[in-house]
């Protein structure tokens, strides 16, 4: 067992965990079909445990403002939004942290936009079906930053691979290896039984991926007006 798993190791392993190794009842085409499946429960699963970035997209996804456009196309992969930020200057270390805005205020922040050496911006954003909402319109020539975690790519090849991170490519095995037996009205309850205990020990460790510091509150009392340190007065959104 390793961490990384093909396809054609995963049907394999899965047709010894329900001894269908010599049997034909369940076809290889089906067998991917139920390794598919299991793999989406274990990405959402993993996607779930908010703050420990498994499948976050590396390099994020960039894009530049025209001065004219208020919204942008998404990635095509995206499956979560994780942060947006926006560089005020052409370097690593000059990006800021772009805040959401409800509905409801869509017009609050419709003033010209701006950005302030310290870090201070009215821009915001909002998710609007495959677009990105820009409240207000920015300036052209802006560069905007997307932190996301990608939807899963299937497994259709043999060669495909998955990263089970800790082995936890057991819970597809024993996940498709249900779906099998119960095709064939088998009893599945050992498998079921393996599948809640993996469930628990994939929440318990996947929780735990930054031991030395693990996740905190999200500080929304920050202030960007007393940058870099805030006010503890509220998020800054008020002074626009």
């Amino acid at each position: 067992m390793t961490t990384t798993m093909t396809l054609l190791q995963l049907r394999d392993a899965c047709k010894q965990r329900s001894d269908m190794v010599n049997s034909s009842f369940v076809s290889d085409s089906e067998w991917n079909s139920y390794i598919n499946q299991s793999y989406f429960e274990l990405y959402d699963l993993l996607v779930s445990r908010f703050g420990d970035d498994y499948y976050t997209k590396v390099p994020p996804y960039t894009f530049n403002t025209d001065g004219t456009t208020f919204l942008y196309d998404l990635p095509t992969d995206l499956l979560q939004l994780q942060g947006v930020d926006l560089a005020l200057a052409n370097t690593q270390d000059s990006f800021v942290t772009i805040r959401p805005f409800m509905l409801g205020d869509r017009n609050r922040y419709a003033v010209p936009n701006f950005q302030s050496f310290y870090g201070v911006t009215n821009l915001r954003y909002r998710l609007y079906g495959t677009k990105l909402w820009l409240t207000p319109v920015p300036a052209a020539n802006q560069t905007i930053r997307l932190w996301y975690v990608p939807k899963m790519t299937t497994l259709n090849a043999d060669g495909d691979t998955c990263d089970g991170i800790s082995g936890w490519t057991e819970y597809i095995i024993v996940d498709a290896a249900m779906k099998a037996l119960a095709k064939e009205e088998s009893d599945v309850s050992y498998l079921m039984a393996d599948k809640q205990a993996l469930i628990q020990r994939i929440e318990y460790a996947a929780e735990n991926r930054d031991a030395g510091f693990p996740p905190k509150v999200h500080d929304t009392m920050y202030n960007d007006f007393f940058w870099p340190t805030g006010s503890g007065n509220g998020d800054g959104s008020g002074a626009f």
